[in-house]
């Protein structure tokens, strides 16, 4: 009878663990179920990663409700994501629950009380007041939570949980970017020089002057190479680029051809894109607005291929106004809130380039002085036609997928307004990255290894735009 009352005795006890359990199971999927919804606004993206969310919590008792909101906090951040005042927003990292689901053993031990969670719990401030509220079964409690989501995103990654944000797509290359101030912010602000294009004066941003003259664009400059290094994306040094195209001689901005003299003019601001060979240019224009003792930034970021200047990716806000002093804060707070989907717009963007050739444009040209034209008849590679006829050929041949678009021609000019060239190339094993000088090189060597052997002159104008001028070197 006795074994039989302690056999009862160890049923019941197993019993209530499974109950215990399975309540316990209940009360952690909650945070990630489809239909549970958060009381979490979003009231700050601080620096180094961190989200700060005004999140609310509810128990029996006031200290548990807090806790049930530091983990409200974490799981918003994870599950649902939240949304604030002046766009700011938190993505989910796992908007598929799905995701959250095959990996339920995981989320109920991270999410046990004093579990892993709390790692990625920073400052949080004492409820008081009116973030205290009296409910019939207990107490709901507001708190302001600072969660680390970078830090949080990478455990995710660690575990397996979610792809890295390198591999999202595919494992595309980042583009390499520069930042720069925009033309209307130096020309606003005194920085800027006149440049002749050819009897036709020009106003050009005067980048030089402008770190020279200006600390804060110093300071304004590096702190979004640091936000994008940050993010994957490389960042090249616009003051150290400046520095480089020192050592080049001032002749470089006007080419000319070995044996005429004749000439071709590029701008300063196209040879130092051709010079640093960054894939993104991001410009960028900002204000400093004053409220009584308080600061906030407004700032329109625009995201220019650097080599065409079609703009690919655009994001404009204001800060929150702030007693902070220091510039670089104030940007990154008002810059914070968009820099997400500003770089899935250049990520889209190249991405596309990827899979359909970057765009260039090509100007065929002949010398004054040269003896044929475009319509005189040429014999390269077995085929016998007009010369511009023979280049049109090369150009469907070699462009990437064909895809280019003469927009006008005549005996002695062709203008190229739109070729697709391949974003890389192979030699000797290795993928190396294509330019348009590289491409139009191509392009060189087929006319010069024709039986009339047509020499010509290569110049760059920038990353983007290639002159190939015929008739001699």
């Amino acid at each position: 009878m006795k074994k039989l009352n302690l056999l009862l005795v160890v049923i019941f006890m197993i019993s209530i663990a499974d109950v215990s359990v399975a309540q316990v199971r209940r009360e952690f999927k909650k945070l990630w179920a489809s239909d549970m919804s958060y009381e979490v606004t979003v009231v700050g993206i601080g620096a180094d990663g961190t989200k700060l969310l005004k999140v609310w919590g509810y128990d029996k008792k006031k200290d548990l409700a807090k806790i049930d909101a530091k983990k409200n906090a974490v799981a918003a951040c994870l599950f649902k994501g939240a949304h604030g005042s002046r766009e700011k927003n938190v993505k989910p990292i796992l908007p598929d629950s799905r995701t959250a689901d095959a990996h339920e053993a995981y989320f109920d031990k991270f999410f046990e009380t004093g579990g892993q969670y709390l790692q990625y719990v920073g400052l949080t401030n004492d409820a008081t007041g009116k973030d205290i509220v009296k409910m019939k079964k207990g107490y709901k409690v507001g708190i302001v939570v600072s969660v680390n989501y970078d830090a949080l995103r990478k455990e995710m990654e660690r575990q397996g949980i979610v792809k890295k944000l390198s591999t999202v797509l595919g494992g595309a290359k980042k583009p390499t970017v520069m930042i720069v101030p925009s033309d209307n912010w130096c020309i606003q602000n005194g920085y800027s020089i006149t440049y002749d294009d050819q009897g036709s004066k020009r106003t050009l941003p005067d980048y030089k002057g402008a770190l020279q003259g200006s600390s804060d664009l110093l300071l304004v400059v590096g702190k979004l190479n640091t936000l994008m290094a940050d993010r994957g994306f490389p960042a090249k040094n616009l003051e150290t680029e400046l520095k480089n195209l020192e050592s080049e001689s001032a002749e470089m901005n006007m080419l000319s051809s070995k044996e005429s003299g004749s000439d071709v003019a590029e701008s300063p601001i196209d040879v130092l894109k051709r010079t640093a060979k960054a894939d993104i240019i991001m410009q960028l224009t900002w204000s400093v607005n004053t409220q009584g003792p308080k600061k906030s930034i407004t700032f329109n970021l625009q995201g220019l291929d650097a080599y065409t200047g079609e703009q690919i990716a655009g994001a404009q806000g204001t800060g929150s106004p702030s007693f902070t002093a220091e510039l670089p804060l104030l940007l990154e707070e008002a810059v914070l809130a968009h820099l997400d989907n500003f770089n899935s717009q250049l990520m889209a963007y190249f991405t596309d380039l990827a899979a359909n050739g970057r765009k260039v444009k090509i100007n065929i040209k002949v010398w004054d002085n040269w003896d044929e034209d475009l319509e005189s008849e040429f014999e390269l590679d077995g085929e016998e036609d007009e010369l511009g006829f023979l280049i049109e050929n090369w150009m469907e041949d070699n462009a990437f997928k064909g895809d280019y678009h003469l927009g006008d021609g005549s005996e002695t000019m062709m203008k190229f307004d739109v070729v697709r060239i391949p974003m890389y190339y192979e030699r000797k094993g290795k993928q190396r990255a294509m330019d348009t000088r590289r491409f139009v090189n191509g392009l060189r060597k087929y006319l010069k290894n024709g039986e009339t052997e047509i020499e010509s002159k290569l110049y760059m104008r920038g990353l983007g735009e290639a002159w190939l001028i015929l008739g001699e070197k």
